[in-house]
């Protein structure tokens, strides 16, 4: 299943050209009115790390092509984090946005919590990458002056994403990576997306001609990660410590690539009693993977009657794969298997073990209503991430601190 954005873009036919709307606000808008209709939405968010020797294993061209089989998806042991004490409570803060700009949102952050990244939204039709460390926000100037992004940041404060650039006709996102106070463009695609980064510097993420993605680091050129044959366009979202490459093949299949050199799809979860048609991977943390699945949404054809959606989590270790309840929808897994998504309330909530904590909202939220969004979860679940509609209804970054 296609992210939001995703299946916003798809609703259009004509070439790729950037959005001459707001996606982002489209996405949170779409939100509100599915939630009042008390419908499931979906969507996407997070991004974690990928450890050295399991980029190079990729990166080698080692990786076999596997077929996927029932049971336990085989794979090298991969370290537990060790339980901890959930929180109790979250305090919400709003963050601030460069030169006053009057809208801002988060989209990811690095497994501590320390750094946030997103971008701003400076005048109507206007976009401004931003990096927040410490309570200061800091303005990346992506090149171009159409729609833009970061996505994913590492504990050093290296951050990646993409912008729009080029004319009328010729326009098309470029991936970007940000260190050391500099931007530089991402080797051997000339359009493409970056969505994860980890501390060794690796970063996944796609071509635009559907290909999925892994740079070693910001000056190596692209590996492509092998799909099965037949595979019309792939994404790699995420990448865990061990190197284990997460993403999504033809919009509808969940993937995931092993550090062993295998790779396969992750299985169907049940909707109802009844396998899903379609389910999507979008974070993974120690083992941990979360998406969304349906009962057939984001198929071509399918209208939305009668459609079902569930948040998912897998084990990726074990093979282990169920429906998230009390969830609509999951934005982000940490290394302890917790998550942050969206209740049946359309309330933006910290899910760790059995203890459901609501996050607070910026201004009064109307019942029906859905005006906050968690988007990020750091390691220890102290730290979270996201957006929150403020008392006029403009979208504010913001973070929670949990204790």
């Amino acid at each position: 299943m296609p992210t939001e954005i995703e299946l916003l873009r798809s609703l259009d036919d004509e070439p790729r050209t950037p959005s001459t709307v707001d996606v982002r606000r489209a996405v949170a808008d779409g939100r509100r009115r599915r939630a009042r209709r008390a419908v499931g939405y979906t969507g996407a968010a997070a991004v974690t790390v990928l450890a050295v020797a399991g980029a190079s294993v990729v990166a080698a061209g080692l990786v076999r092509d596997t077929a996927p089989r029932a049971g336990a998806i085989a794979g090298p042991p991969t370290a537990t984090t060790p339980a901890a004490a959930p929180p109790a409570s979250c305090a919400l803060e709003r963050l601030p946005a460069p030169d006053g700009a009057p809208m801002a949102l988060v989209t990811g952050a690095d497994p501590t919590g320390r750094y946030l990244v997103g971008r701003s939204y400076p005048r109507p039709g206007q976009y401004q990458a931003v990096v927040w460390h410490g309570g200061t926000a800091t303005k990346v100037l992506l090149p171009g002056d159409l729609e833009e992004s970061l996505t994913d940041v590492n504990s050093a404060g290296t951050a990646v994403g993409w912008s729009y650039t080029g004319g009328e006709g010729d326009a098309g996102p470029v991936p970007y990576v940000y260190r050391d106070g500099t931007v530089s463009k991402l080797p051997g695609v000339a359009r493409g997306s970056a969505y994860a980064v980890n501390d060794a510097g690796a970063i996944a993420g796609a071509d635009e001609s559907g290909h999925a993605l892994l740079w070693r680091s910001a000056t190596a050129p692209p590996t492509r990660l092998p799909v099965p044959a037949g595979t019309s366009e792939a994404r790699a979202s995420d990448i865990d410590e061990d190197g284990t490459v997460v993403g999504t093949l033809d919009y509808e299949r969940a993937y995931v690539w092993l550090p062993d050199g295998t790779h396969r799809q992750l299985p169907m979860p049940a909707i109802d009693g009844e396998p899903a048609a379609t389910a999507t991977v979008d974070s993974v943390r120690d083992g941990w993977a979360t998406g969304m699945a349906t009962n057939g949404i984001g198929r071509k054809g399918d209208g939305a009657k009668g459609v079902k959606t569930a948040a998912v989590r897998w084990n990726v270790r074990t093979g282990e794969v169920r429906v998230l309840d009390g969830l609509e929808h999951v934005d982000a897994t940490n290394a302890h298997g917790w998550q942050v998504g969206a209740d049946g309330q359309g309330r933006a909530v910290l899910v760790a073990g059995d203890r459901t904590v609501v996050l607070p909202d910026l201004a009064d939220r109307a019942p029906d209503g859905l005006s906050t969004i968690a988007s990020t979860l750091s390691d220890d679940g102290r730290t979270i991430g996201g957006q929150s509609d403020d008392a006029s209804g403009t979208i504010q970054a913001v973070v929670w601190r949990c204790r």
